[in-house]
């Protein structure tokens, strides 16, 4: 009698070796209809594609909705959340201070 064996298929990944849950953050509490949650998986997407390594890059948010978003994907990166009005200024900074760190910012 013959076996036969059955392969589990490999994950996705994309060219630095990550699969696209790498991405991925926290469970989202925004509501559905806001479109935060889409513009994240956007990010999730496009970061993924790119092959950009969460560890990377840093995202910056203000407050209000703006300021959960960046617990909900790519949780491996860094966050900073600023008080009102100040994220941009804080965002500019940073950008200008390392490369090729990739920043984000919100709100």
């Amino acid at each position: 009698m013959a076996t036969t064996t059955t392969s589990t298929p490999k994950p996705k990944v994309n060219r630095i070796g990550l699969q696209v849950v790498d991405y991925r953050g926290g469970k989202t509490t925004l509501c559905a209809g806001c479109g935060h949650n889409a513009i994240s998986e956007r990010i999730i997407d496009a970061m993924y594609e790119m092959g950009v390594k969460p560890e990377s890059v840093a995202k910056f948010s203000g407050i209000g909705c703006s300021s959960k978003s960046p617990a909900y994907f790519m949780n491996r990166s860094h966050s900073f959340n600023s008080v009102h009005g100040r994220m941009r200024r804080r965002h500019r900074r940073a950008a200008r201070q390392q490369e090729p760190h990739c920043t984000r910012s919100h709100g």
